[in-house]
């Protein structure tokens, strides 16, 4: 397993947990006060994903290969799928919340960050299953 396809399942790992750490927290707190203010406090376990360029160093040394160019196609292919698709939902969430609400009222003011929070999440975690789609989903190399 090179490189990027740690990245990919360190992302998809941190995402899924930090998905269903602030559900549960938001989820107690409506169940005991009505409302939540504490979702936000459990997004900072996203902090982790600046973290993988030090988890997943490069290799030292000069005879140490760290990628191909199949390595760098295969992350510009899922970058641009990752963006594309970003934009897709991006601008189709935006109709549907202006269907949702109406043309007469207005839409909360977090509502837009939290979009665009929504999006980079989005786009992250489409990048690295993208990846790994590619990859093959495990490594195939040989011992």
């Amino acid at each position: 397993m090179n490189r990027f396809q740690k990245t990919a399942w360190f992302n998809l790992a941190v995402i899924t947990a930090t998905i269903i750490i602030t559900s549960t927290a938001i989820a107690i707190e409506i169940h005991m006060r009505g409302y939540s203010t504490i979702g936000p406090c459990f997004v900072a376990i996203l902090a982790l994903l600046k973290v993988t360029p030090f988890l997943f160093k490069k290799p030292q040394g000069q005879s140490k290969v760290v990628c191909d160019e199949r390595d760098h196609f295969i992350r510009k292919k899922a970058v641009s799928f990752a963006y594309t698709s970003f934009w897709f939902v991006f601008f189709l969430s935006c109709f549907l919340l202006w269907f949702i609400v109406g043309p007469e009222n207005s839409v909360p003011t977090m509502t837009l960050p939290l979009m665009a929070f929504g999006g980079a999440l989005f786009m992250k975690t489409v990048c690295s299953v993208a990846i790994l789609v590619q990859y093959g989903w495990v490594g195939n190399e040989k011992p």
